[in-house]
């Protein structure tokens, strides 16, 4: 023990560190009483409980005494059977004979730091560079936590390891969750904006205080170094906002940046030393990041960007902050950049700054908590795309309907999160304005184009359709093919479903379901659409749905058709009222029952859609998301569990109130129809024929979905657009069912071309990963990985001959043979071909189910189908082929099949 080590001052001693140091006392040195008096040199103040619990069993009575006469006093007081401990800064020498031969072992013990320690950590002995930290005994006994420090396995306490402990325990890491181990710059980072922490650290002693600092310094350099400079100066507390400032103004080197930087320099006091800074800075922003990350520290990180904001104005560094990663003041640029950037693209087609421009927008940290604002930004990008191509109007009224589902309802979406528009930012608001103005224009046209097709359709009626599916045979070409195969079936209505909505809806249920195309036969699948009954109302559409033919109705009609043997005897309808539930339960236990018993056919109506017309909604969030419709989510989970397949369709679609017009009529019939026998009139077609369900089996209806008869609700419907005409058809099966129906096929459900940025791949449905509840915080957006979008695989254009060249080189390929002949059980080779090649021709990207089906495996078994390929074209574990969103889709990342494969073509 070096001499160093040993105080000249008598030790504040705590209680942990005065109960080992007794309890070891009373173990090495038996004097033969049970309860001495002990004498300890120690700082006579004892704040703490007097009672001490020793390890044996004893207890201890502490006492401190300011002199001699104290210390006799205790000596000659009768005292119960306990351990007397005296605190007393005395020296022997200043003691009578009388006071020494009354204590234990006759002296005054003096209390050693490094004995201490080492002892509390089960080593014998520190090692010489801890015994220099002189500062260190005494700071390690002071700060010994209540169950003492960890043992050791080792018998040499090391310098590093004791002050980690000391470092941890002074920095309140136990506070966090944490320990020595994550002792590191995050942690010193985060500590520093910790309420209190700072001028808890100010209160060490000054050696403690010193000695950490040196130690702390010198295991993590610049960020360590930046953060106690800032310490020392009193700036301590505002390190992390200062941090993301010194990132933005050492990036940069304008006038006001060198400006910024000399008064920067003052906080850090006599720091100066740029390359520390930006160290500092780099680390302070990786922090932040985590915390914007985590739920629980959200908060406080934004209140850190709040901050950093202030300072910037304090600084006049607001100007070189225009780039950065984290604050607000970039992402508020970036926002201008991609709303100059929309209106660029929008008049000049060739401009190729947007994609950039949102790339740019995206990677910002705040684009995650600005969800709703980058995705509407995204949704206005892809509509620009869909302005700057060429659009045919509809061909005929089957044309109009494929293409509202396939394409033009995706316009649908972008226009409604674009409408939702902006709140702070004017360059956004007026982009917003263009194109939406733009976007509804050509919208309109559309639907003016296909009003001229359905007034030449219904005027030829039934049976002149050319086999289009329409909602009166909905039910015989769908579900009763279903139901003589002894299935059980679920349909649900959710009267007034839009192409739009179904779009976001079918997205969510592909993680538990496998969506078909039930009148696919032989042709591959895809989602279709179903003509509604003229007019598109409630009263007609869905009358005609359950009846199997065109009808008009209520209720108990629509119950009166339904039941009537048709569909089955057990067949069971529940409408509003009777499929909700009273207190505690989400639907009536009624329509739980039907669903789980064996019964063929059960039909729910779940008015959310429509309701939503009359009433509007809360909130301002554009789109409709799962747990929006009623108890839809839990019904199918009730579906699953019993088995059913599950038909969502709907009777009828709608179009929103977007700033429209009202029309003045004397013979209004409902929003947007009307059955006088005046001429039609701008914005309107008339209708007549056979599936005009009407006196006289003619009306006048809207086909301007900016235009309506009535007073201003949410929405409408009844009238001629394609919004309100084109119901969607949404067919699933559980993932495990092996019995397919005969000519039902699994969808590929493409997202349209301009839907996606130019050089990401044309993904499908299934691979749509979940939007984020709304209440929550998706993960960080990353390019590629925004609504509907997925990764994108490293695929470079393919011709079909390059396609075709790619599979026969393959085939003849030594590893590949090799390769295929390692699987436990041999796979068909023509399977693998057909797999391989639906991947190419797909851009490299598939639901998993329709790949199996393009490969001839049943869906059900897709999982293990892709598992037998990965380890066929996985060599080595390189992915090239891989399983994402959650499983449910397959990609193949074709230039990596080359390189590992060593097949010609790019691989770079």
């Amino acid at each position: 023990m070096t001499q160093a080590s040993v105080p000249a001052r008598a030790l504040r001693i705590s209680p942990v560190a005065l109960r080992q140091k007794v309890a070891q006392q009373l173990e090495r040195h038996r004097n033969g009483s049970a309860h001495p008096v002990m004498l300890l040199r120690a700082e006579p103040v004892w704040p703490h409980d007097p009672i001490i619990l020793l390890p044996d069993g004893r207890t201890a009575h502490v006492v401190a005494c300011e002199s001699p006469l104290a210390i006799w006093d205790q000596l000659v007081a009768d005292r119960p059977d306990e351990v007397l401990v005296l605190l007393a800064d005395l020296a022997e020498s200043a003691l009578g004979d009388g006071v020494r031969s009354r204590v234990f072992r006759h002296r005054v013990i003096a209390v050693e730091p490094w004995d201490l320690v080492v002892d509390a950590f089960g080593a014998r002995q520190p090692d010489s560079a801890l015994e220099q930290e002189a500062w260190a005994g005494e700071a390690l006994v002071d700060a010994m936590p209540p169950a003492g420090w960890p043992k050791l396995a080792t018998p040499v306490l090391t310098r590093d390891v004791a002050l980690r402990h000391l470092a941890a325990v002074r920095l309140g890491l136990d506070r966090r969750g944490g320990g020595p181990d994550d002792l590191d710059v995050e942690a010193l980072l985060r500590w520093s904006a910790e309420p209190g922490a700072v001028e808890a650290f100010g209160l060490l002693r000054a050696a403690e205080r010193d000695g950490l600092t040196k130690w702390l310094t010198s295991q993590y350099g610049s960020p360590a170094r930046a953060l106690f400079a800032l310490v020392a100066a009193g700036h301590g507390d505002e390190a992390l906002p200062l941090g993301l400032v010194c990132h933005a103004v050492w990036r940069t080197s304008d006038t006001d940046a060198i400006r910024a930087r000399g008064r920067i320099d003052q906080y850090f006091g006599k720091l100066d030393d740029d390359t520390t800074i930006i160290g500092f800075a780099d680390a302070v922003v990786q922090v932040v990041h985590g915390m914007l990350s985590e739920p629980e520290a959200r908060r406080h990180g934004h209140a850190v960007l709040d901050r950093a904001e202030e300072l910037l104005i304090q600084f006049g560094a607001v100007s070189s902050a225009a780039d950065s990663p984290i604050l607000r003041t970039g992402f508020t640029r970036r926002i201008g950049a991609a709303a100059n950037a929309l209106l660029a693209a929008m008049r000049n087609p060739a401009e190729q700054a947007l994609d950039a421009a949102v790339r740019s927008l995206t990677e910002h940290e705040l684009a995650a908590s600005e969800l709703e604002r980058v995705r509407r930004i995204e949704m206005a990008q892809r509509l620009v795309r869909w302005l700057n191509g060429d659009v045919q109007p509809p061909a005929s009224v089957a044309d109009g309907v494929d293409r509202q589902i396939a394409d033009w309802g995706w316009v649908d979406v972008a226009i409604d999160h674009v409408w939702a528009g902006d709140d702070a930012h004017p360059e956004l608001q007026a982009a917003f304005r263009e194109i939406y103005g733009r976007a509804q224009e050509r919208r309109r046209a559309l639907d003016e184009a296909f009003a001229g097709r359905l007034q030449a359709w219904a005027t030829a009626g039934p049976g002149n359709d050319g086999g289009l599916l329409t909602v009166e045979n909905l039910l015989p070409r769908v579900v009763e093919p279903l139901l003589r195969t002894d299935r059980r079936v679920l349909l649900v209505v959710l009267d007034g479903m839009s192409a739009a909505v179904a779009i976001q809806l079918a997205n969510e249920l592909s993680q538990h379901w496998v969506e078909y195309d039930p009148l696919a036969g032989s042709e591959a699948g895809r989602r279709r659409g179903v003509v509604a009954a003229l007019p598109t109302l409630t009263a007609v559409s869905r009358t005609s749905l359950f009846a199997g033919a065109l009808r008009s109705g209520t209720q108990d009609n629509e119950k009166r058709f339904f039941a009537g043997g048709r569909w089955g005897k057990d067949a069971k309808i529940f409408h509003k009222g009777p499929a909700r539930g009273g207190a505690g339960e989400m639907f009536a236990g009624e329509l739980a029952d039907a669903v789980a018993d064996s019964g063929s056919l059960v039909a729910v109506v779940i008015n959310t859609v429509d309701e939503s017309l009359a009433q509007g909604r809360e909130g301002s969030e554009a789109g409709w998301q799962l747990g929006d419709i009623g108890f839809l989510r839990s019904l199918l989970d009730l579906a699953r569990s019993s088995g059913r397949a599950v038909i969502i369709t709907s009777d009828h679609g709608h179009v929103l109130e977007r700033g429209g017009e009202k029309v003045r009529a004397a013979d209004v019939a409902s929003a947007r129809h009307r059955t006088g026998a005046g001429p039609a009139e701008s914005g309107e077609v008339e209708l007549s024929g056979p599936r005009v369900v009407a006196p006289d089996n003619r009306i006048i209806a809207l086909w301007d979905p900016l235009l309506r008869y009535q007073s201003s609700k949410a929405g409408y419907h009844g009238g001629a657009s394609l919004a309100e005409v084109t119901i969607p058809l949404l067919a699933f099966l559980l993932p495990h069912v092996t019995d397919v129906p005969a000519g039902w096929s699994a969808v590929e459900v493409r997202r349209p071309q301009w839907w996606q940025s130019q050089s990401a791949p044309t993904a499908t449905a299934a691979e749509l990963p979940s939007p984020a509840p709304k209440s929550r915080r998706r993960p960080t957006v990353a390019a590629g990985e925004t609504l509907f979008d997925i990764p994108e695989p490293s695929a470079a254009p393919t011709t079909r001959d390059d396609r075709a060249d790619l599979v026969d080189e393959l085939k003849e390929s030594e590893l590949f043979a090799a390769q295929h002949a390692l699987t436990p059980r041999r796979l068909d080779i023509k399977k693998v071909e057909a797999a391989l090649r639906a991947l190419v021709e797909a851009k490299g990207v598939l639901p998993a189910a329709v790949l199996a089906e393009r490969a001839g495996e049943i869906p059900a078994r897709a999982t293990g189908f892709v598992s037998t390929l990965q380890r066929i074209f996985n060599v080595d574990n390189y992915p090239v082929l891989t399983l994402i969103d959650g499983g449910r889709t397959v990609r193949l990342d074709i230039r990596l099949l080359r390189e590992q494969f060593r097949l010609s073509g790019e691989t770079s």
